[in-house]
């Protein structure tokens, strides 16, 4: 909800948000609608852009213990910069409890890519 919230601030960055989840588009799309989300939510039901990133949940104990099941095969929570050439400028992936990243982090990095650049 934070990224639908600063939109305006990431596109006037020159960014594109992007949300991907493990989750069905049908999943996706009435999440969208519920939550207000306009930016689109790419769906990754196969695991292949989770698992490149390195950030699938596919250890199998996590499959054996009952308070870790509901972690298994999904994706971790995490935030990448990615340039239009395709290189990674940023990555930040978190912990289940640990506090999320604050979208003034993300914008600061988007600041610093267009300075360098200029």
């Amino acid at each position: 909800m934070a990224f639908q919230l600063d939109l305006p601030k990431f596109e006037a960055a020159g960014a594109q948000v992007l949300g991907v989840s493990v989750d069905v588009n049908d999943a996706n799309k009435a999440w969208a609608e519920k939550m207000g989300i306009t930016y689109p939510l790419l769906s990754d039901v196969r695991r292949q852009m989770t698992r490149a990133y390195g950030i699938l949940n596919d250890d199998p104990k996590l499959a054996q213990d009952p308070a870790a099941i509901g972690r298994y095969l999904r994706a971790q929570r995490s935030w990448f910069v990615i340039d239009k050439n395709g290189i990674i400028r940023y990555a930040q992936t978190n912990e289940p409890r640990e506090p999320l990243l604050s979208n003034d982090q993300i914008l600061k990095v988007l600041s610093e890519l267009k300075s360098n650049k200029d």
